[in-house]
């Protein structure tokens, strides 16, 4: 679908590093440390409205 390299999302990025004899761990780690970095500061920004949310859909009793 993607028609080049430089379009690609970093998960798949990080897949296409993957060769068939030999991986670079070391490389594909730190993709996904970086690939992971966005998702946990939106997180670290929005924590309290996030368990705001949770405790309100919560069913007591």
């Amino acid at each position: 679908m993607l028609s080049s390299r430089k379009n690609l999302t970093i998960p798949l990025g990080v897949a296409t590093m993957q060769a068939e004899l030999s991986t670079n761990y070391g490389l594909i780690m730190a993709g996904a440390a970086l690939a992971a970095i966005p998702i946990v500061v939106i997180f670290l920004i929005f924590q309290k409205y996030f368990t705001q949310g949770i405790t309100m859909g919560a069913v007591k009793g």
